[in-house]
């Protein structure tokens, strides 16, 4: 199964936009990263897919949206998920559904916070099957910066100004924050 994650037994392909970006998610395994400020992701994943003699993608994981999601179409499989968890870009995309009706599409919209109205127990177990995971170490969270309360301006400019290499963190009632 390869798994494209335009923001992550499969082969994973990311975009991202950064060398920092980049090298962290080739430490943690993954197999093929497009720098989409230097590349073209499309032809980036189309390359990579024939390297491995792949005929295309069985996932698309999309918090991103947009012209990219247009794009990253192009590169499914037939009976091909899609996953659509955000518009970060600011755009929502159009999926066609007569395509999607001949490729045999799955689509799969996602809102997690919609899960406390409809189906709260679903959130709650979630999240501490997610805890569980967290205390026996079987994930980790990469925190990338650290911020008191009265410092949240900084962590909202590092989001902004995409200098995050995962999570941003603001540390509430204490005057210390943790190294990193």
């Amino acid at each position: 199964m390869v798994v494209f994650s335009v923001y992550c037994l499969m082969d994973l392909l990311f975009d991202i936009r950064g060398a920092e970006k980049s090298d962290y998610l080739k430490s943690i395994g993954a197999d093929h990263v497009i720098d989409s400020s230097k590349d073209n992701v499309i032809e980036s994943a189309k390359s990579f897919l024939k390297a491995r003699g792949l005929k295309g993608v069985d996932v698309l994981y999309d918090p991103v949206g947009g012209k990219l999601t247009q794009d990253s179409l192009k590169l499914l499989n037939w009976g091909a998920q899609i996953l659509v968890i955000g518009f970060a870009s600011g755009d929502v995309p159009v999926i066609r559904a007569n395509i999607a009706l001949v490729k045999n599409w799955t689509v799969h919209g996602l809102y997690w916070g919609s899960y406390l109205t409809h189906r709260p127990q679903v959130l709650i177990d979630s999240l501490n099957e997610l805890l569980s995971w967290l205390s026996k170490g079987l994930i980790t969270v990469q925190i990338s910066h650290c911020y008191r309360l009265v410092e949240v301006h900084l962590a909202f400019s590092a989001l902004r100004d995409r200098k995050a290499v995962g999570k941003v963190m603001i540390v509430m009632g204490s005057s210390a924050v943790p190294r990193l």
